[in-house]
């Protein structure tokens, strides 16, 4: 297979799993230890926020320590699959 066409394939698996990381996270909610959207789940049922433990009420999303470094994480992960794909689809030597 030509440089150019495994090239291609392996960035669009790179995109493929960068953007698979991406939602997968987005959808378990890894940006937030307390989202706005449980926020306003606990307003909606009456209470003042949510309890983040015992006796500790939080009415402001709190973003995690580790949001900042995901689109990082994403993006190894895209590299990384993008590498593995270049490689595999290299031409072979006949023994």
């Amino acid at each position: 297979m030509k440089v150019g066409m495994r090239a291609l394939l392996a960035a669009l698996v790179g995109v493929a799993v960068y953007v698979g990381a991406m939602l997968y996270d987005k959808s378990r909610g890894a940006e937030w230890v307390v989202s706005p959207e449980q926020i306003e789940a606990a307003k909606a049922e009456g209470k003042a926020g949510v309890e983040s433990r015992p006796g500790s009420i939080t009415v402001l999303p709190i973003r995690s320590e580790t949001a900042d470094a995901l689109p990082l994480k994403w993006a190894l992960w895209g590299i990384g699959a993008a590498a593995m794909m270049f490689y595999s689809l290299r031409k072979r030597k006949v023994a």
